[in-house]
């Protein structure tokens, strides 16, 4: 059985680059472009800043699984502008395979704090509730923050109430629901999509 390397944040190969002085992980094998492999963690996610889209993500994370993590990997993917989730401060580095060291995520660790945001970003909620629109037929702002739930319970009540407009993914199967995961990577390119076709 083939085994993979444990790359995340706490990690031995992590620990020990860090007692040695040296970057997060050697630079061949990060998992980054051939563009990024000789630049720092530093240098990338400066990079990563001039070229972001004018987008943010907020995942609620209320339950423990891998689904906020692959979000975050995304969200990096796609080059949001900013990363937030609140809910459970902790959560499992694995599935971002190092983003987390190029893309930064901010823990919002109230209310107040999420509602201060409303000054700065159009709050878009994702999920496939009544009166949502279909994602195909949206047309994405600047400056939008996009909300992202757990796939159990999707966004909860307060979100929903706070949004400007729920959007949701077209499904055409039997299954009801999308993990945020895949349902956070179809949004984010749909965004980057309408908007690299109007530069």
């Amino acid at each position: 059985m083939k085994t993979h390397p444990d790359l995340s944040l706490h990690s031995r190969a992590h620990m020990e680059a860090i007692k040695l002085g040296k970057e997060h992980f050697y630079l061949s094998s990060r998992n980054v472009k051939d563009e990024f492999k000789q630049l720092s963690d530093f240098e990338i996610k400066n990079k990563l800043k001039e070229t972001c889209f004018p987008y943010a993500v907020c995942f609620e994370h209320w339950i423990g699984d891998l689904n906020i993590s692959s979000g975050i990997r995304n969200a990096n993917a796609f080059n949001a502008k900013e990363v937030f989730y609140l809910g459970d401060k902790r959560w499992d580095r694995r599935g971002a395979v190092g983003t987390y060291n190029y893309t930064d995520v901010t823990f919002i660790p109230s209310i107040e704090e999420l509602l201060k945001l409303k000054d700065k970003y159009t709050f878009i909620g994702i999920d496939n509730v009544s009166g949502s629109i279909s994602v195909n037929s949206y047309d994405w702002k600047p400056n939008t923050l996009v909300f992202f739930g757990s796939e159990g319970v999707g966004l909860t009540p307060f979100i929903l109430e706070i949004c400007d407009a729920i959007v949701h993914i077209e499904q055409f199967g039997s299954v009801r629901s999308l993990n945020c995961s895949t349902a956070s990577g179809i949004i984010m390119n749909d965004i980057v999509s309408k908007f690299t076709r109007l530069l």
